[in-house]
């Protein structure tokens, strides 16, 4: 066994054993931290309903394939758990600043990708899960969760309905049409994102947790 491959095993083992608390303080040590006075990983509440999106860059040969670069959480009065820039695990082919907001400067002094992965993977078990395309977002962070606590926006038909759209609506559509909020103006913010987000699942609560699997049903499928 190479050095290299010991230092990658040691490096896993020790994941394993940190704490939420752990992990918090070492991806506030290594994550980006913005303008703001506020720290990486915020103090607040951990509610049971939580928001996630993602931000992306472009790799392999043509720069289509996707690899994560920012991923923010908030709660669900829109309190901001997470907010962290990742470094790249691979060369970086599109950056797509456009649309993503992602410059080199925010990933290289980003946190590792194994440590935000573990971060997230701890927040978010258990809870009901909100996001726009969140498929995409679970991916990226090579995560599953499990789907009646997956509240997705773009896939539950009264919004679409109530929207106006056809077929799948963006969250940029039916956040204008729903909140009267006009987000995405340009480069994409994951954190706003995750708050619009939330908020439409906030409208559209009871009815969607009355159509939605109760969780003990949803458990007994997934043995």
């Amino acid at each position: 066994m190479s050095q290299a491959e010991e230092k990658e095993i040691s490096l896993e083992e020790q994941l394993s054993k940190l704490s939420l608390k752990d992990l918090k303080a070492q991806v506030t040590r290594n994550g980006h931290k913005s303008n703001r006075t506020s720290p990486l990983v915020l103090p607040v509440e951990v509610t049971n309903r939580i928001a996630l999106d993602c931000e992306m860059v472009g790799i392999g040969p043509d720069g289509k394939d996707h690899m994560l670069a920012r991923v923010s959480i908030v709660n669900e009065h829109g309190e901001v758990l997470v907010d962290c820039y990742v470094k790249p695990q691979e060369a970086v082919i599109d950056y797509r600043t456009e649309i993503s907001g992602i410059r080199p400067e925010h990933v290289k002094q980003g946190a590792e990708f194994k440590t935000i992965r573990e971060l997230v993977r701890q927040i978010i078990h258990g809870k009901i899960l909100v996001g726009h395309a969140l498929k995409n977002d679970l991916l990226v962070l090579n995560l599953r969760h499990p789907k009646y606590n997956i509240r997705d926006t773009s896939r539950f038909r009264p919004i679409a309905k109530k929207a106006g759209s056809f077929g799948t609506p963006s969250l940029k559509s039916i956040a204008y049409a729903l909140l009267g909020e006009d987000i995405q103006d340009g480069s994409h913010d994951s954190v706003e994102d995750a708050r619009a987000a939330m908020k439409i699942y906030r409208l559209f609560e009871k009815e969607w947790e009355k159509s939605a699997i109760p969780a003990w049903i949803g458990a007994m499928g997934s043995d």
